[in-house]
């Protein structure tokens, strides 16, 4: 006899939560990237992901003592100079509805733990996509959205002349720029050639002019009026207007955190090939954080051309002299594994230290099920699954980016 509607979503619900932690190590450890978060992926309450920073980012503090007798310094240390804060994201939802005719159909128990390894492996992949869709989205997260690999792993926070994010409310880039040039207009605004920059409008900067203290600002700065490419204007008085070349200063923006960014490179094919890019990435991630990658992660191209790279190298089983083996079955540098991620973007590769890496969700919430819901109108019943989660990172500089341009 076949079971009734009430009687197998019990059943149906009571299975599915003993494949709950199943489904969660599912959809962590069937993805290249998502692997990373296995872990470091732990339940929290509270406010969001947050991390504390350590006085590390800003440098050493150690110094020699002059003393004989080993004098110190007793003032206060900066242990920590901040915390970075992750907010939760909006709740992953996987509803699975269970057709009537379906229940119909299952006449035992076990027909039915075998219907729901079948939504177990659906749940795994549909709730896979979507978190892989944001954690690779190429636009900017909105409030709610699982924050992007593409946004975590940045050199600049700037996203145009007047908009920046903040990425655990911090927010990275470059916050010093030298100037080349000055002008000052009629209309008692400088004009500060500076290059390319991470300023946006309404940033407070300070300018100190060694050449020309009268395009100085006051100790405490004056807002950016506008931007370009390789220029800032700020309101400015003074008895010249003309073009002053080759007036060295400096321009600061204190809202911009120098430790708080990854290395970001882009390198052609043109000007050099995959290995020395790869080369050079890493060794910049590892000149400013002490840090070397322990993952790298390559969309389609990037991976095609270092393994084409290595194709004329050659492979061979001493073994067997009647096996000849044509592809590497695992491509390696410097001790780490590449991994080809149909999600990344195909002329990009990200360089990951892990440890770094921080995944959590809200109250045990993660692929958790919840009890089945009537479909008004008809005989069907919907079972949700869910997920609120958090990703962030302790050191953005411990990560890096790689562009190949032609």
């Amino acid at each position: 006899m076949a079971l009734g509607n009430a009687a197998f979503t019990q059943l149906f619900a009571t299975t599915l939560q003993k494949y709950e932690k199943v489904l969660a190590d599912n959809v962590l450890l069937t993805h290249p990237t998502l692997e990373l978060f296995k872990q470091e992926s732990k339940s929290q309450t509270g406010r969001g992901l947050v991390i504390p920073l350590r006085a590390a980012n800003l440098g050493a503090t150690a110094y020699d003592s002059a003393s004989g007798s080993g004098g110190y310094a007793t003032s206060v240390s900066a242990d920590t100079i901040g915390a970075a804060v992750y907010d939760w994201s909006k709740t992953v939802i996987t509803p699975y509805r269970v057709k009537h005719s379906d229940i119909l159909q299952n006449t035992g128990p076990e027909q039915v733990v075998s219907l729901v390894e079948e939504y177990v492996k659906g749940a795994t992949a549909d709730h896979q996509d979507f978190i892989v869709a944001e954690l690779w989205s190429g636009t900017a997260s909105a409030t709610g959205d699982i924050l992007s690999l593409r946004e975590l792993i940045a050199g600049t926070d700037k996203v145009s002349t007047s908009v920046a994010r903040t990425i655990g409310g911090i927010r990275g880039g470059v916050s010093t720029n030298s100037t080349t040039a000055f002008q000052r207009n009629a209309s008692n605004v400088a004009v500060a050639v500076i290059g390319a920059n991470d300023f946006i409008v309404g940033d407070t900067v300070v300018v100190t002019s060694t050449a020309n203290p009268t395009f100085n600002t006051v100790a405490a700065g004056t807002a950016v009026l506008s931007v370009n490419a390789t220029e800032i204007s700020y309101a400015n008085t003074g008895s010249s207007t003309g073009l002053l070349a080759d007036t060295t200063g400096v321009v600061t923006c204190s809202d911009i955190k120098d430790f708080w960014k990854s290395t970001d490179k882009t390198i052609s094919k043109a000007s050099k090939d995959i290995l020395v890019a790869f080369r050079e990435v890493v060794n910049a991630i590892y000149n400013v954080s002490r840090k070397r990658p322990t993952h790298i992660i390559a969309g389609f191209d990037v991976y095609e051309e270092f393994e084409a790279y290595l194709q004329d190298k050659g492979r061979y089983d001493f073994a067997s002299t009647n096996k000849a083996e044509t592809r590497f079955r695992t491509i390696m540098f410097d001790g780490i594994e590449v991994r080809l991620d149909p999600d990344c973007p195909i002329n990009q590769a990200y360089f990951i230290h892990a440890p770094a890496l921080r995944f959590a969700y809200l109250a045990g919430e993660f692929m958790k099920t919840y009890p089945a819901d009537r479909i008004q109108g008809t005989l069907d019943e919907v079972v949700p699954i869910a997920s609120t989660l958090s990703v962030g990172t302790s050191e953005r500089r411990a990560h890096g980016k790689l562009t190949r341009t032609a």
